[in-house]
């Protein structure tokens, strides 16, 4: 953020009185302020305001597509991806449009903001494919055309296209990445970094995806106990944490922890997002998870189809992780007796993750053998 801060009153400066300057950098800085407080709606108000008074002159432009990734963040924060993704490929048509014309170095920079900003957008929607590809079109133009200023966002470039990979289910893909970007972080910044906390729970992300629970658990473990010294127990990187080691402890069996963990999330991110995020769809899935794992099915029906419309509402009808709900929503009408219902939204998951992420993904597998079960 103090990067784009500066630059930002830079350009300005060439264009505007200083007091205009000032002012415009202060909204910039309270910008930043209301997202670290989740005021997503000011923030977004502010910022919409500041591109709307900017010059149409090329610098304006600058700017304008500067601030128009920070917008993309705060719509992300808000689960409002289509809009988000309207915005980012506005941003890359107007870099388009003047990039010929001005300074190789900012255009550069601006190229690469844009297209790990769509790669988020894209991996987030599922479309892991694209993503890859819009990653590692970033990492190259960094490695072909980049300075020594660039490291750093080729770094976090490499950490986002390993999440790709464990999304993908390509484990041994993401977990060289992962590794190469911990020893990289640990050599830049030490131990008792953000950056290196993150990976620690990508880590444990990645091999509780593999069905590693131990080596998950003591990744997700790190990465918790990392971010309570760093942030405390109220922030949203602590919450997530704690999310995260609840599904590790699910899969240890440990379901009465883990439901107190997500109990503790979806309290947190209902208060600070609302109720139709994707967090809380998120952990309501994994609350209903463990719940039917200690047999309590009529807790896990309703908490599993509270998720199903949220992530439904925020993501649409054709996505891997609403599949994933289906999938384990099936499960337990299954359970309860409601055969026909259940075959129904097992097929449906099936077709999801055929689709999006092809019949030999495990998770097509397993929607195929609970399918061929009854």
């Amino acid at each position: 953020m103090d990067s784009i801060l500066t630059t930002t009153k830079h350009w300005l400066a060439s264009l505007l009185e200083d007091s205009m300057v000032e002012n415009i950098t202060e909204i910039i800085k309270q910008i930043g302020r209301l997202e670290a407080e989740q005021n997503y709606a000011e923030a977004e108000y502010l910022c919409q305001q500041i591109i709307a008074d900017l010059p149409s002159s090329e610098q304006g432009c600058i700017v304008q597509i500067s601030l128009q990734n920070r917008l993309v963040s705060i719509l992300e924060a808000q689960s409002r991806y289509d809009e988000a993704l309207n915005i980012i490929q506005s941003a890359q048509a107007k870099l388009k449009e003047i990039k010929a014309s001005i300074d190789p170095n900012i255009a550069l920079s601006l190229s690469i903001t844009n297209l790990s900003t769509l790669g988020t957008l894209q991996r987030i929607q599922g479309n892991y494919a694209e993503a890859e590809k819009t990653y590692q079109q970033a990492i190259e133009l960094i490695e072909t055309q980049g300075t020594e200023n660039h490291q750093a966002k080729k770094t976090q470039l490499a950490n986002y296209l390993a999440i790709v990979y464990k999304y993908w289910g390509k484990f041994e893909a993401a977990e060289s990445l992962y590794q190469d970007t911990l020893t990289t972080l640990i050599q830049q910044h030490g131990i008792q970094h953000p950056d290196v906390a993150t990976v620690y729970h990508n880590l444990g992300g990645l091999n509780h995806a593999r069905g590693d629970f131990e080596t998950a658990a003591t990744w997700a473990g790190k990465s918790y106990q990392l971010h309570l010294e760093l942030f405390g127990t109220q922030h949203p990187q602590t919450i997530a944490d704690g999310a995260a080691l609840g599904s590790i402890l699910h899969g240890l069996g440990q379901w009465d922890r883990a439901i107190a963990h997500f109990k503790t999330a979806i309290a947190f991110f209902e208060q600070h997002f609302g109720s139709m995020h994707y967090d809380v769809a998120l952990n309501l899935n994994n609350l209903a998870a463990s719940e039917q794992a200690k047999g309590n099915l009529a807790a896990a029906e309703p908490a599993y189809r509270r998720a199903l419309e949220i992530k439904t509402h925020v993501l649409g009808e054709f996505h891997p992780e609403l599949a994933i709900t289906l999938n384990n929503l099936a499960s337990v009408l299954k359970q309860r007796g409601k055969i026909r219902e259940a075959k129904i939204l097992f097929e449906q998951a099936r077709e999801i993750f055929a689709t999006t992420l092809g019949e030999e993904h495990p998770n097509t597998k397993v929607c195929l053998d609970n399918i061929n079960s009854f």
